[in-house]
């Protein structure tokens, strides 16, 4: 203890121990507060990176499939690379390391019995830096009994500007369609294996998808195809083509492919078209996006069963129209109603738009303990807008959904994220509607 004290002292009192050992603590500082700000820039770099993960399931034995192989594709600008792994005996795979890139989107895929199960365009990013992708093998259902359509809609309007007055219009179909089944439903056309199939009339004319990506037509069957499987849950499909009136009558009738809920025609005021059957009520008059459409609702009791032929034939008064327009010809309101009409349909916000008001009459799988007064999330703002500020927020609204179908469309986006961005809009969309319709009531 003596020694020790003394050799301490002793140091004390050698300037030169004494410099060097200031010089060492100050050696040991310097590293020390190195580390501590080396720290947080290496906490960053380890979040700069991601993870696919998730479970392959035989759903025909409802059991874990292991030690399946799946892979991992990563585009980069012009090139592209794979990763393999395999699931291990609970059926869970992992891909790490990858990426946070917007730049970078990947394709996971696996193969069982000769079906190709593929997730494409998935994107990482710091918000999102994780994704399971699950993957239900063999299971798929063809039961046609678990197919609703709960709403089909048609859209009547001028052809478009440099179409000869030749009697044709513009038709668009909407249709809100669930698969009540909770697994994808596949169907068989002709020899090839899709998600559904839907008849169109004959003699429709320059067919175009609202998700070019997903719906096709089959020119020799007539029908509107979806490729891929239609997943539990509510889809919405939407197209555009062209229609001629024969004889005096607009005839879109065909034979039903899925049970359907109803039917709803939108006709623009001035228009002279009606439906000719007993099930169509009498229209209601309604403004939609500042243009007066008259609205014709199916009212019989029961749903129009699968298979059957149903009459969706419009008689036409070629005489003259209240708004003096034929089919054919246009005006300067006409030309900007179809303009907007058409518009927002490619965007898929028309759907929204026209059927928001009938929104709650249609939905049949309301719980009573919905509470109809609850108000929107963008419902406290927009009462603060003045009225010439509505068409800049709704002109906003499209012009992002068409952005996000856009970056969809070019794979620059996540199917994932791509759909809660779509449906986050579309929800606001009809909020903007239905504050900009209470005041009009107001």
């Amino acid at each position: 203890m003596d020694t020790n004290i003394s050799a301490y002292n002793t140091s004390r009192g050698n300037p030169q121990i004494h410099a060097i050992t200031i010089g060492w603590i100050c050696s040991l500082l310097a590293v020390a507060l190195t580390l501590l700000f080396s720290f947080p820039s290496l906490h960053a770099q380890t979040t700069e990176l991601g993870s696919i993960q998730g479970t392959a399931i035989d759903r025909k034995q409802d059991t874990p499939l292991s030690a399946h192989p799946v892979i991992l594709t990563i585009h980069k600008a012009d090139a592209t690379e794979t990763q393999e792994t395999v699931t291990d005996e609970k059926g869970n795979y992992r891909f790490g390391n990858l990426p946070l890139d917007p730049l970078v989107h990947y394709t996971v895929s696996t193969v069982h019995e000769g079906t190709d199960y593929t997730e494409k365009d998935v994107v990482l990013s710091t918000w999102a830096p994780n994704i399971e992708i699950d993957f239900e093998i063999g299971g798929f259902t063809d039961d046609k009994t678990q197919i609703r359509v709960r709403s089909h809609s048609f859209v009547i309007a001028p052809p478009p500007p440099d179409h000869a007055p030749d009697g044709a219009v513009t038709v668009i179909e909407a249709v809100g369609i669930e698969n009540l089944s909770d697994l994808p439903f596949r169907t068989t056309h002709g020899t090839q294996r899709v998600g559904l199939h839907l008849t169109l009339p004959k003699g429709t004319e320059g067919f175009q998808p609202h998700q070019t990506t997903e719906l096709m037509l089959n020119p020799a069957t007539n029908q509107a195809i979806r490729t891929t499987p239609l997943p539990p849950g509510e889809t919405h499909l939407g197209y555009t083509y062209i229609f001629h009136v024969q004889r005096d009558r607009l005839d879109l009738s065909r034979r039903l492919d899925f049970a359907t809920t109803e039917f709803l025609f939108f006709v623009p005021e001035g228009i002279n078209f009606a439906p000719r059957a007993k099930f169509f009520g009498a229209p209601k008059r309604e403004q939609i996006h500042n243009n007066i459409y008259l609205i014709y609702q199916s009212t019989a009791p029961e749903a129009f069963a699968a298979g059957t032929t149903v009459d969706l034939a419009l008689n036409v008064n070629m005489g003259p129209a209240r708004g003096g327009a034929l089919p054919g010809q246009t005006s300067s309101n006409l030309g900007q109603l179809i303009l907007i009409a058409v518009a927002a349909a490619l965007t898929g916000g028309f759907f929204v738009a026209a059927l928001f008001k009938l929104r709650t009459a249609s939905n049949t799988n309301k719980s009573d303990t919905d509470d109809d007064t609850a108000t929107p999330s963008d419902a406290g703002w927009l009462r603060k807008l003045k009225p010439d500020d509505y068409e800049h927020v709704r002109v906003a609204r499209l012009e992002f959904i068409t952005h996000l179908d856009d970056k969809y469309e070019k794979q620059e986006i996540s199917e994932r994220v791509y759909k809660r961005l779509r449906r986050e809009q579309t929800d606001r969309l009809t909020t903007l509607l239905e504050e900009q319709q209470r005041r009009t009531d107001a």
